[in-house]
């Protein structure tokens, strides 16, 4: 399954101006293409596009896991940045890239990630210790120890609840 969302093809255009990878951005580059960004929130916004999930993990403090009491826009606000700044900073481009494409992560393992969960609403608590066990293995296989916040997205946008990708994104940590 694809967790890439549809642009129409005034948003492919506009997302053909925008380079997503921070590194890859020098200052000058990064104002060059601020209005971009901006355009572009704009027109997923006006027609509800991004999925709601993805708006709740940037928006909600208990989405942001790690011990931070704040949001991941939070996170930006604490740091003196507020309307258009947050979303013109050169570290918003990761969120920008994940309600755009969903998780950065191997097709495979996404495959065999919803295969491991099945339908997620029959997932109940009993099935945790099952659901970490597969993820682990999918982690170990495909080599993505780093990657728990990749799964934890990714276990949100399948449709598990909050706490149950939490458990995902601890199994992930848990692998060596």
């Amino acid at each position: 399954m694809s967790y890439k969302i549809e642009l129409t093809s005034k948003e492919s255009e506009i997302l053909n101006g925008i380079e997503l990878d921070q590194s890859a951005l020098d200052r000058v580059q990064c104002q060059r293409q601020a209005p971009l960004v901006l355009e572009l929130l704009e027109s997923l916004e006006g027609r509800k596009a991004i999925p709601k999930v993805r708006l709740m993990y940037w928006m909600e403090p208990k989405y942001q896991i790690g011990g931070v009491k704040t949001s991941h826009k939070g996170l930006f606000e604490r740091n003196g940045r507020k309307d258009d700044e947050i979303y013109t900073h050169p570290n918003f481009l990761k969120y920008l890239r994940y309600f755009l494409f969903g998780a950065q992560l191997p097709e495979g393992a996404v495959a065999e990630f919803e295969e491991a969960v099945g339908n997620p609403e029959w997932i109940s608590s009993g099935d945790i210790p099952h659901l970490t066990k597969g993820t682990r293995a999918i982690v170990r296989k495909f080599g993505l120890q780093n990657e728990d916040e990749e799964f934890y997205r990714l276990a949100l946008d399948i449709g598990l609840s909050q706490s149950f990708a939490k458990y995902v994104r601890d199994a992930v940590k848990q692998v060596k």
